[in-house]
């Protein structure tokens, strides 16, 4: 998020798409001139993408131009590749209102070039093209003045109980949800912060509720997910995409998640994902960075979110259906079941 901390700097927290596999932030010193960029690798990623390499990497911009929206920089990188020197240009653009973070590269000469070329492979860049893009989580994008983070949330039962992820209500003195353009308070019942859950509570009869898979998922099976990416930042509907489950563990072997190719952005943690029946699969919980690699997103199996919820004294209901509802009926079940939810 964007905290202004004072008059001489500013702050860009949670600038990844994904916090599985780093965490970015950018400091902005108005009185130095300089702009820091701090990439901050997981241990697992670490090992996985380049263990030569620190865990924690700082990068300098020196400003070029500053408003009360925009903030420009620059970089000079020089290196040397193949026994020879070579020069590369970054530029930096943050946009304050909205809390996007831009960085393009260009190499300065021919071997810079080549360098350019040679960084693209592994991370640095978006559909082969010199630039990459970080979002960030600006405080004026959260809706109604909340100060805190917002995602989605399902109902789970006709008594107004909730699914989310942890991670989406920890840290919040209070949350709310949005529902049939109404906003409710929501109580927070328990957590789970090994499988990143969270149950909570609100006195309301939802229209419809999502009801368990008795199945256990299978590759290539066909998913949807529901929610709400960037919040509200796109619009205040809620969006619905689909997908495949590509793998039956998570990330490092998880067993509790599966691995998804249906796209899971900042927003969309803690929405349903179901089968063509409307029955919960499981939830969306996170994406590998968009940077590295494409399609890899994950979702908590609703066999653990099962045992879960029966730990905590409250019987899912299981599917009963044994034939795939249409479009506009599954619309409409998401429609009706699934929420904005956000901190206070």
């Amino acid at each position: 998020m964007v905290c202004n901390t004072s008059v001489a700097d500013i702050l860009l927290k949670d600038c990844s798409m994904s916090s599985i596999i780093e965490k970015n932030e950018y400091y902005v010193d108005l009185v130095q001139g300089k702009i820091i960029h701090t990439e901050i690798h997981t241990r697992v990623a670490h090992e996985i993408i380049n263990p030569e390499n620190p865990r924690v990497n700082n990068e300098v911009y020196n400003i070029t131009s500053v408003d009360n929206k925009l903030i420009t920089g620059k970089m000079l990188e020089v290196g040397e590749i193949f026994g020879s020197t070579y020069s590369i240009t970054w530029e930096i653009f943050l946009y304050l209102d909205s809390g996007k973070v831009e960085v393009s590269f260009y190499g300065n000469d021919d071997l810079g070039k080549v360098a350019v070329d040679y960084r693209k492979l592994p991370i640095k860049s978006l559909t082969g093209k010199d630039y990459f893009i970080h979002q960030c989580v600006s405080e004026d994008q959260i809706d109604e003045g909340s100060k805190g983070y917002s995602g989605t949330a399902f109902f789970i039962n006709n008594q107004g109980n909730l699914l989310t992820n942890n991670h989406v209500v920890e840290g919040c003195e209070s949350q709310k949800i949005n529902y049939s353009s109404k906003e409710y308070n929501a109580e927070l019942i328990t957590t789970d912060k090994t499988l990143d859950l969270a149950l909570l509570k609100v006195k309301i009869k939802p229209k419809s509720y999502l009801s368990f898979s008795k199945d256990e998922p299978k590759k290539l099976q066909t998913i949807y997910i529901a929610g709400y990416p960037l919040g509200k930042i796109l619009s205040d509907e809620l969006k619905i995409d689909d997908g495949k489950i590509t793998a039956l563990k998570g990330f490092d072997n998880n067993s509790n998640e599966i691995t998804v190719s249906v796209p899971i952005n900042p927003g969309n943690s803690g929405g349903p994902i179901v089968n063509e029946n409307g029955e919960l699969v499981a939830i969306a919980v996170s994406g590998i960075n968009k940077q590295v690699t494409e399609s890899l997103n994950f979702g908590i199996k609703s066999s653990a979110v099962e045992n879960f919820l029966k730990s905590n004294k409250i019987s899912p209901n299981l599917g009963v259906t044994t034939f795939s509802i249409n479009s506009d009926k599954l619309v409409q079940i998401l429609e009706e079941s699934t929420v904005y939810i956000f901190c206070e």
